[in-house]
């Protein structure tokens, strides 16, 4: 038998037992023997309490692509079903391919054994709606993740794969549906995260400082550049630096323990000429695009408990236009009170180019009632162009307005890096309420801050995603804080969740 590389970082939450062993007696009769990782991976997601409740709510596993995540999670499924006996298990996915991958590889392994078999009442192969039901009504279903939330996911057990592309909107929308469920719990499985992966480096961070109780982790990867490149984190990992971690096989192989059984040396040396560096280091050493700065500005808990999808503002309002560096996409927000009066932001618009946006702030100036208060703009950024058009189309900067005129603010930088701070503080306080939407959560994910006086600001050169999103509302619920009146009125909602 082979022997266990160890993990680099593991934690498991206090147990008394596990059933990992029997998952692994049931997988065999499907002729699928699990590896030494892959036992203790069974045995961390199968310990049990002393009521014989799931150790952990979460276990996650970080590993690169084709060590044993989806072995792993292969033999779980078969685990809950056939031992377990649990109603639903969901198996999902970032993109719709790995999904239906899933499902073909599960159709193959469990048709394939006859003591599986018999079980199966009916496999259902429509296009998004992959399952397999048993004759008792337990299901196996296989699900795409959307990019504005997770409805749909909630099971008794779940599986969420490709990891590094979760969003807050996703655990915002599945966590809450497991309350009612009699032993719930999530599996996440994942490469190295990227930039823009916020959730999962939140799990990450959990995991590897150890003593989460309900957390199980798993995580594969090479000491840090620091340690493992003779030119530590100033090293570019190219091919032909000499000294560099990417080169030296050991730290490969502590990485990846697939290596020598599924994956060869000569495969992985391969890869090293094939892919860029970037991306070899991130999916072979395990190391992760962490944005730049020394912590995530807006920690991804944080947002997921400003989540309400149903949230809408009432009374007035403040809008705010931020574009990116490049002017290939702008983004409109509106900012105002709620009833209970938490701030209310939200994306109205976010489209390619510049050229319809005048027309659209014009046109909301005109219909949303009460009239908007304000339209906040950064100068420094690059929506500060639409300054003369807008002036052309009825906004002024004056201080005091002449009957008929639309306010128009443009924040000075010390203005602006209050505005970043005060929307953080909200955040983190938990007076903010958005109600996920894919663009600003991904703004949210991949943003960056720059030193701005002797306070931060979002920073747009330095984030790994687009944040117009973000700074608009930002400025919008600056705006609405600066000039907004506090007196309600009815609501009014412009636009749904996903815009």
């Amino acid at each position: 038998m082979a022997e266990l590389v160890r993990p680099t970082h593991f934690w498991v939450p206090e147990h008394v037992d596990t059933y990992g062993p029997q998952v692994a007696d049931l997988c065999r009769l499907a002729k699928f023997e699990p590896d030494p990782e892959q036992q203790m991976g069974l045995d961390a997601i199968f310990a049990v309490d002393e009521a014989d409740k799931v150790a952990a709510l979460e276990a996650a596993v970080v590993v690169g692509r084709q060590n044993m995540k989806t072995g792993l999670f292969k033999m779980a499924t078969i685990g809950w079903l056939f031992l377990l006996d649990q109603r639903l298990v969901v198996w999902s996915a970032h993109e719709f391919r790995t999904s239906q991958e899933a499902f073909r590889d599960m159709e193959e392994l469990i048709m394939g054994t006859p003591q599986f078999a018999k079980r199966v009442k009916q496999i259902h192969r429509g296009n998004g709606d992959e399952a397999i039901e048993l004759f008792d009504d337990r299901r196996l279903i296989f699900k795409a993740r959307t990019k504005s939330g997770g409805r749909g996911l909630s099971g008794d057990k779940i599986i969420l794969d490709e990891g590094f592309a979760l969003q807050p909107s996703h655990m915002g929308s599945l966590f809450p549906t497991l309350a009612a469920r009699p032993d719930p719990q999530v599996v996440y499985g994942s490469s190295a995260g990227k930039v823009e992966s916020g959730v999962l480096r939140a799990i990450r961070d959990r995991g590897r400082t150890g003593g989460d109780p309900s957390l199980a982790y798993i995580e594969y990867c090479a000491p840090p550049p620091k340690e493992a490149c003779a030119d530590g984190e100033n090293c570019t990992h190219a091919r032909d630096v000499q000294g560099c971690g990417c080169d030296n096989m050991e730290l490969i192989k502590a990485a990846n323990p697939a290596i020598g059984r599924r994956i060869t040396v000569s495969y992985v040396r391969g890869e090293r000429r094939a892919l860029p560096p970037a991306e070899f280091a991130r999916e072979r050493m395990g190391w992760w695009d962490d944005p730049i700065g020394s912590e995530v500005p807006i920690k991804p808990a944080e947002w997921t408990a400003c989540l309400d999808e149903e949230s809408r503002r009432t009374g007035s309002v403040a809008l705010a236009v931020d574009i990116t560096p490049d002017r290939s996409v702008s983004s409109i927000a509106i900012s105002g009170r709620r009833a209970d009066g938490l701030v209310h932001g939200e994306v109205i618009e976010h489209r390619a180019g510049t050229g319809w946006v005048v027309d659209r702030i014009v046109e909301l100036f005109k219909t949303v009632q009460p009239t908007p208060v304000a339209l906040v703009i950064d100068p420094a950024g690059p929506a500060g162009s639409l300054e003369k058009k807008l002036l052309e189309k009825g906004f002024s900067t004056d201080k005091e307005l002449l009957p008929g005129a639309w306010r128009l603010h443009f924040m000075g930088s010390r203005e602006y890096a209050q505005a970043c701070g005060a929307l953080a503080d909200d955040i983190a306080n938990g007076e903010f309420r958005h109600i996920g939407q894919a663009p600003l959560d991904t703004a949210v994910e991949g943003v960056a801050t720059r030193p701005l006086a002797e306070a931060w600001a979002w920073s747009r050169g330095k984030s790994g995603a687009t944040i117009a999103p973000l700074v608009a509302v930002t400025l919008a619920r600056h705006g609405h804080a600066t000039f907004g009146v506090t007196e309600p009125v009815a609501p009014f909602a412009l636009f749904g969740k996903g815009r």
